[in-house]
Order: C-alpha cells, then sequence, then structure tokens
C-alpha cells in the first residue's frame, strides 16, 4: 500500500475513534459522569481524546513502519522502461569478452524492469559475455 494511503487511513481511523467514542459517552448513561450538561460533554470528549490517541498511536506505527528501498551500498541499480516495440539489454559488470578492462564487477546490482506492448528488456547482474561489443 502507498504511504500517503496508509497516512490517511490513520487520520481517518483516529478521527471515526474519536467521533464514535464521543458519541458513545454522551449517549449512553454512566454512574461516573457528572450531573452537569458542560462537565458531562468535557468528560467525554477527554475519555473520546485518549481512546483516539491509542488508536493513532497504533496505526501510525503501521503507517510509518514502511521502510524505503534499501539501495546497493557497493553496487549499481539499473532500471529500465520500456513500450511499444523497444528494447533495452543492460549488464551490471563487463560486457564483450571476458578479460575486459580491470574494473572489478559490483557485488550487489539492484534490477527493476518494466515493459509493455511488445518491450523487451534484458538485463544481466553481473559480467555478461554472450552479447555486446566485442563478442564475435
Amino acid at each position: 500500500m502507498v504511504r500517503w494511503v496508509r497516512w490517511l487511513v490513520a487520520v481517518v481511523a483516529a478521527g471515526v475513534t474519536f467521533g464514535m467514542f464521543l458519541w458513545l459517552t454522551r449517549s449512553v448513561s454512566w454512574g461516573w459522569l457528572p450531573e452537569g450538561e458542560a462537565e458531562r460533554w468535557g468528560v467525554a470528549a477527554a475519555f473520546a481524546a485518549v481512546v483516539a490517541g491509542a488508536v493513532g498511536a497504533a496505526v501510525s506505527w503501521w503507517a510509518g513502519r514502511e521502510a524505503p528501498a534499501r539501495q546497493p551500498q557497493d553496487g549499481r541499480s539499473l532500471r529500465a522502461r520500456v513500450t511499444d516495440q523497444a528494447r533495452v539489454d543492460q549488464a551490471g559488470g563487463h560486457r564483450g569478452r571476458p578479460g575486459g578492462p580491470g574494473r572489478a564487477a559490483p557485488r550487489d546490482v539492484r534490477l527493476d524492469a518494466d515493459a509493455s506492448g511488445h518491450g523487451q528488456i534484458r538485463q544481466t547482474g553481473g559480467d555478461d559475455y554472450t552479447s555486446g561489443p566485442g563478442t564475435p
């Protein structure tokens, strides 16, 4: 679920809880409520606020617990979005013949792809010696 939707649910849940407990406290005759009308409203509002605060704390924890996506620390991220008849070919390491340049391939590569229509995506997290420049 999207983060803003979670927060919307949390705020609505706290508001509905407040209104429901305010109505419940006012409509049911409790022996512990004061006799005066203004005092009864004050106690009912305080009781509803405490209950709504507890519900709000629980759903706020739920809404805020979604961790952001972790990016590789020593790697790279390959993302591709294609539509129609487009083609994307990505490699996280060396491409072509083995024994290429002296750089080391990243240890952690995050791949993310989305294709629609007849689009094609080919992603390789490490070295790719099957296609590309230098392949016989």
